[in-house]
């Protein structure tokens, strides 16, 4: 608003009250997020499954705390929630609100709301000047206000509509002026500042420290409490500015600006709205007044935010303010100062700074995220979400809240998750093709779910943070025993077979999403209609306590549009008997489409158990750890169908107790035993090799990384085809290889079916060839990488099978690389996601390429030549031949351990409680089967005489809870 006085000789007189002056303006919008589901930034990376397509659109983005009404009009202060209760319901219209600081916990804000079903309350947490409410991130409270006024419903269909004005206005922000002069720490939240500096204050840190806005400049940051003092409230921090003038009346501003000449400009406090100011221009003998709206630490003035009074001054100076006008010079205050003209607050004289800076230099090594009291725990995780859907790495810093930070020196977090309206999931490896995800949604607000997903270097990583979570999010705490030290357990084994009947021209690539109480945990591979069949097997082991149903969606993978979502089943825990196995046909009811839309065949089997505190699982754990495993193998024979629940619990409870390798060598050794053929050893699948594909997965990243990596990422950068066709270990074994697949821009493609011009054999075959090369020799040199406990495991397998089958000259090569190509090198090639050796899912082009290369690395590692079948991929085998003694040499020089290794204890131990409830509840499934085996074999009558113990015990458990 500009309002216009005309100057004439020594009178003025004003023309025109109603004159607006506005600027257009994008401010950058807040962090909002949809209706439905929350959020994160970047382009979506090729073939990246995005879990938010079917998300409604975020609103468009807009300044939202231009549409809230002044703060003085909804704010109140300090005020507990009765009173807030009282004054809603006073105010009598259904929409009305205020937002209060909360009595019980000083720092955090509540927004109290009057709607169809009564009054609400919704917390705000106050972090380094943002605000935080359901999962969205905002700047200031106006900004929220604004967002909940014009933007997204509050609840649905309810908005923010009349705000209720407190009895007198409120004005509690804490001030401070600096005592002392100040210069930050590189590479720190620290802020810069000379004696006299003011600073609004938004929460106080731990050792001192403050995080504040700077007055003079609007930057945010942290201080040291002892370099200040508090400011009186009566004190306008704008006092600083020399064009300021707090004092003086409308006339007087007028006098001094036709003293000063044409151009001339000064600001005072505003006569028509108290706490905005006015900002007096002369030019063309015209006084142009505009107001300057003060929104909480912010000052709006012609549709633009500013963070400080001197950044609108200094926009105006060189932006027109009229057309053809900028602001002149200055009309200054007559006082004294030292400082670039400006007049300095008065402070006390302080004796003795250099105390101060001492202890300052003591404690300022701690600053960053250590500020926080009461961690529980920190470290890297990567996260992605809706607004930022690249995996993006940042640090956590978990409290009563999980905050994270761009690095651990910052005190600022980048974000907050609130756990206190949080549910953990876990996210199974099919969701992103990815090991080790895991999810949190935000449920703070009824019309609105902010979903987080969050992924880790290891499985024993994941674990680990998933268990210091889980007793922190309130609302999956609710309904679990009042005993703290027994827990519920559910486990969900499911398998989707197939589909028919599906509307092929809306669904022909269709795929299945499934979900937990409406959360996305798990996905099928797309397949082709008419009757899709999928037999994907998914192990849900940790399911929360509050899931009470899950739910299979048909999605049709859209190839250049977004996946539509077609129809679903939901199936209701409650209906299922608990360890039976049911596989049955479910009709699928549509979502976008009315008619017949077929039914899906599903397999699965629930079961949910008490874990009982760890200490009436020993006698059971003992029979377990026995050296002669017998409790272990009985269960292998006996439990096919639970092979993999079995498997993660065993591999540890062994790894808890570095003792891995006797589990894995006594296994394989049993294995070997009952085996005839040297065709078929290790080809089934069984609790061995369940054990060591999981063992491997999580040991040999590093031995992957070396041997194959650099191969795939230069097939990744390729736009060369190769088709004829673990963790340290995989680093070094196949990491740079991977790299260069993905930096190359050449194929390897060798089919002739597949290519694009067959012109192109020659040149793909060469460069298909000089990638073979360079992969084995990364891998024949990379041994050393692979885990000892793994080496030595090979070595007894050699050793056994040599015992078993003297004659046959080849099985000690081909019983090792049965593993470590076919379930270890080769996976972590064709998928390296699942093995943590990318974060992006390779282009179509790479993708074929390393399909290639595995497929040649395993005919070498089997020591065959390809045939007649493949006629196109005989250009491989000089390359075999070439390479079938160094193969054999290799093999042997990594299996040459015969001595027993020490494990180091670099694995993250987990509470056993949990397992071993898992394997008791096995037990008591098959405990038929182990009494007959009992009769036979008489050690066993232990495990079945415990085994029905704890049962007992769990009834006596039970019947305390009732």
């Amino acid at each position: 608003m500009a309002e216009v006085v005309v100057v004439g000789g020594l009178g003025c007189r004003p023309r025109d009250n109603n004159t607006k002056h506005t600027h257009t303006h994008t401010q950058q919008q807040q962090q909002q997020h949809s209706p439905s589901t929350g959020s994160d930034d970047g382009p979506e990376p090729v073939d990246e499954f995005d879990p938010f397509h079917d998300d409604p659109d975020e609103p468009d983005e807009l300044d939202s705390s231009l549409s809230a009404p002044p703060e003085e009009s909804w704010y109140h202060g300090r005020l507990d929630r009765a009173q807030s209760e009282d004054r809603l319901r006073l105010f009598g219209k259904l929409g009305s609100y205020l937002v209060r600081e909360s009595d019980r916990r000083p720092g955090s804000y509540v927004l109290s709301y009057l709607g169809r079903s009564g009054v609400s309350h919704f917390k705000i947490t106050a972090v380094c000047g943002d605000f935080y409410i359901g999962g969205r991130q905002f700047n200031a409270l106006s900004d929220l206000v604004g967002y909940y006024t014009s933007v997204s419903d509050l609840l649905k269909r309810e908005r923010l509509v009349h705000p209720v004005p407190p009895p007198e206005p409120v004005n509690d922000l804490r001030k401070v002026v600096a005592i002392l002069p100040y210069t930050k720490m590189a590479d720190t939240d620290e802020l810069s500042f000379q004696k006299g500096d003011i600073f609004f204050v938004h929460n106080e840190l731990s050792d001192g420290w403050l995080w504040v806005t700077a007055h003079r400049t609007g930057e945010q940051g942290t201080i040291f409490a002892d370099l200040v003092e508090n400011l009186d409230d009566d004190i306008d921090p704008n006092i600083v500015f020399s064009w300021f003038h707090p004092d003086i009346t409308k006339n007087d501003a007028i006098d001094l600006l036709i003293k000063a000449g044409q151009g001339s400009f000064l600001v005072r406090p505003s006569d028509n709205s108290p706490g905005d100011y006015t900002l007096f221009f002369l030019t063309n003998n015209i006084i142009q007044r505009f107001r300057i709206e003060k929104r909480g630490v912010k000052y709006l003035m012609g549709g633009r935010t500013f963070s400080c009074l001197d950044a609108v001054i200094n926009r105006y100076k060189t932006e027109q303010i009229l057309e053809g006008h900028t602001l002149g010079n200055p009309v200054c205050k007559t006082t004294s100062g030292d400082r670039l003209g400006l007049p300095l607050v008065s402070v006390k004289e302080v004796e003795q700074p250099e105390k101060i800076y001492a202890t300052l230099n003591e404690i300022r090594e701690k600053l960053g995220v250590t500020k926080f009291k009461g961690i529980q725990k920190q470290g890297w995780l990567f996260k992605k979400s809706k607004k930022n859907k690249k995996w993006k790495c940042l640090y956590f810093v978990l409290t009563d809240i999980l905050y994270y930070y761009d690095n651990p020196k910052r005190t600022k977090p980048r974000g907050l998750i609130d756990l206190n309206c949080s549910y953990l999931y876990q996210v199974h490896d099919s969701f992103f093709e990815r090991p080790n995800c895991f999810q949190l949604v935000e449920r703070e607000l009824p019309c609105l779910a902010t979903v987080t997903y969050l992924c880790s270097d290891s499985q024993e990583l994941t674990n680990d943070w998933m268990a210091v979570l889980r007793p922190l999010c309130v609302p999956q705490t609710v309904g679990q025993p009042k005993l703290q030290t027994l827990k519920f357990m559910k486990t969900l084994h499911l398998v989707v077979m197939q589909a028919t009947r599906l509307p092929m021209k809306i669904v022909p690539n269709p795929y299945c999403l499934v979900s937990l109480n409406q959360v996305k945990v798990c996905r099928t591979r797309p397949k082709q209609c008419p009757d899709p069949v999928w037999e994907e097997d998914f192990l849900l082991d940790d399911i929360p306590p509050d899931v009470v149903m899950f739910t299979i969606t048909v999605y049709n993978h859209g190839k250049r549009s977004k996946d539509l979502e077609v129809a679903e089943v939901m199936v209701e825990l409650i209906n299922l008997e608990n360890g039976e196995e049911i596989e049955e046909w479910h009709n699928l009811t549509g979502i976008t489409f009315m008619g017949d839309c077929g039914g899906i065949r599903l397999r699965y089997r629930y079961f949910q158990d008490l874990i009982m505190p760890s200490e009436e699982y020993n006698s059971l754990k003992e029979l377990l750890l026995d050296p002669n495993l017998e409790a272990v193998l009985a269960l292998a024979d006996v439990s096919h169908r639970d092979r993999t629940p079995l498997a993660n619990s065993l591999l540890r409870i062994f790894r808890n107790e570095c003792r891995e390798h006797d589990l894995l060598q006594r296994l394989t050794e049993y294995e070997i035993e009952r085996e005839l053929e040297t065709s078929t050893l290790f080809r089934a699948a069984s609790l061995t090799t369940t054990l060591l594909d999981l063992y491997m997965k999580a040991t040999c990243t590093e031995f992957l990384t070396e041997a194959v990596l650099d191969t795939i990422q230069r097939i990744l950068d390729s736009k060369q085809s190769c088709e004829a066709t673990c963790t340290e270990f995989l680093t070094e074994a196949v990491l740079d290889t991977i790299q260069r697949i993905l930096d190359s821009k050449q194929s390897c493609e060798l089919n002739p079916t597949k290519m694009d011009n067959p012109m192109d054999a020659c040149a793909n075959a060469e460069f298909l060839l000089r990638v073979l090369d360079d992969i084995t020799s990364s891998i024949f040199s990379s041994a050393a990488a692979c885990p000892m406990p793994l080496r030595y495991i090979c070595g007894c397998l050699q050793r056994k099978v040599v015992e078993k089958w003297p004659s046959d000259r080849l099985v000690r090569t081909r019983v090792v690389s049965g593993f470590i190509f076919l379930r270890l090198i080769c996976p972590a090639i064709l998928n390296p996601r699942q093995f943590n050796l990318l974060q992006e899912p390779p282009h179509p082009t790479a993708s074929r390429s390393l399909i290639m290369i595995a497929k040649c690395l395993q005919n070498l590692a089997n020591l065959v030549e390809f045939g007649g079948k493949e006629p196109y991929m005989e250009v491989v085998n000089p390359f075999i031949l070439k390479n079938k003694e160094r193969m054999i040499s290799y093999l042997d020089n990594l299996s040459n351990i015969a001595e027993r290794p020490e494990i180091e204890e670099t694995y993250i131990k987990t509470e056993p409680s949990r397992d071993l409830a898992q394997l008791h509840h096995i037990c008591v499934t098959h405990l038929t089967l182990l009494t007959n085996k009992a009769k036979t074999q008489t050690t066993l009558k232990k495990l079945v005489t415990v085994t029905d113990m704890l049962k007992k015990h769990k009834e006596k458990y039970k019947e305390m809870m009732k």
